[in-house]
């Protein structure tokens, strides 16, 4: 299991643990259940634009390699940053970019690298799940990876699509039982083998996101 250990990571992951700490009194749980010695595929629900820092920081002391909006990388700044990062860009209308970086993001993986993906492609526009794309099962299935499902918890409504500042709600991340394609029926066709992964994050999806929605039932967001 490769990183990609840089000064700017750590300075980064230090102010956000402060950011995060302070104005939303974040909670972790499951890091137990991450896979060690091995590269794995951390697949979150996505619901803003906190998702990826906060599993960062949760993640650490292992680095993630990320993959996120091309249009990010818009502002030539923040495009480097994001680079230097570790973060990947992604096309939400070019097939060719996307089909480009799911091999470039494979290689990532079989390499050794840790990878951070949002299955839902998109962040939710109004706090609900969203139907999951195959590109984190076909990662998987490629390279033997385990697939680590968590769902952040909070991030809507701190910092929903609609928000232009962060609110200071209780964050958490929790972190799933891992999907090992190792332990999936070798026999079944590739479509079942995709299909048997997404079925579970889809599961451990809507048993965090039933257990938040119970605490916290979700209001409409205003700007």
């Amino acid at each position: 299991m490769k990183s990609q250990r840089n000064i700017v990571y750590q300075i980064t992951r230090f102010i956000v643990s402060i950011y995060f700490h302070i104005y939303h009194r974040i909670s972790v749980y499951g890091t137990e259940k991450i896979p060690r010695g091995r590269a794995v595929i951390v697949a979150s629900n996505h619901a803003s634009y906190l998702d990826p820092p906060l599993v960062g920081y949760a993640f650490y002391p292992r680095y993630l390699k990320f993959i996120a909006w091309d249009k990010l990388f818009s502002f030539k700044p923040f495009g480097a940053f994001l680079r230097i990062m570790g973060t990947l860009p992604v096309s939400q209308e070019n097939k060719n970019s996307s089909a480009a970086l799911l091999r470039q993001a494979i290689g990532y993986v079989s390499g050794g690298f840790d990878l951070f993906i949002c299955p839902e492609g998109h962040r939710t526009e109004d706090g609900l799940l969203h139907p999951l794309e195959g590109g984190v099962a076909i990662m998987a299935l490629k390279t033997g990876a385990p697939v680590v499902p968590v769902y952040c918890a909070g991030t809507y409504r701190a910092l929903s699509p609609h928000m232009k500042f962060p609110r200071p709600c209780k964050l958490s991340v929790t972190f799933g039982d891992a999907i090992d394609p190792a332990g999936i029926d070798e026999n079944l066709p590739d479509k079942e083998k995709r299909r048997y992964i997404l079925d579970r994050i889809e599961e451990f999806y809507k048993a965090e996101d039933a257990k938040d929605k119970e605490k916290y039932p979700l209001k409409p967001q205003r700007a």
